[in-house]
């Protein structure tokens, strides 16, 4: 006996499998970091929610392509010791930080001494609600602390 409506459902996962394959391919690997910037770097020109445009998955969906070619670059430079022109090379200059975010970013930032000069790098992911940041120790350039921030609302 035809069920339409298990009909519907089963060519709805095939699709969206085949869907999720396509832009998985897109999605350069691990390895590759210059594509991975490249990537980056063309998917922070798209105007998404967060920028006052319409929802696009691409930029601003959760597991989306933006969100998941920062993962990776996050994974390759999140690590202390990274040298911080390493990091712009690859995903560009930073986004400007507002003041109230700087302001937050040097509130978490570990006491040490002598007292250590600090700059951030970041990277919105959807606006300043969900981005990466990458605390630089000026006097070596190296990246001494980083978190993909996550509003989580």
């Amino acid at each position: 006996m035809f069920r339409p409506t298990a009909f519907l459902l089963a060519i709805s996962m095939v699709f969206l499998g085949l869907l999720s394959a396509v832009s998985a391919a897109a999605i350069p690997q691990e390895n590759d970091l210059i594509a991975l910037g490249q990537t980056f770097q063309t998917l922070r020109e798209i105007q998404g929610h967060f920028d006052g445009a319409a929802f696009n998955p691409v930029v601003d969906a959760p597991n989306g392509e933006k969100h998941q070619v920062m993962q990776k670059l996050y994974e390759a430079y999140g690590k202390p010791g990274v040298d911080s022109a390493e990091i712009v090379a690859t995903m560009g200059p930073s986004d400007e930080i507002p003041d109230e975010i700087l302001a937050q970013l040097r509130r978490r930032a570990p006491r040490v001494s002598p007292p250590a000069n600090f700059k951030y790098i970041v990277y919105k992911w959807r606006g300043f609600h969900d981005y990466i940041w990458f605390r630089v120790n000026m006097k070596n350039d190296k990246v001494q602390g980083s978190e993909f921030y996550a509003a989580y609302e």
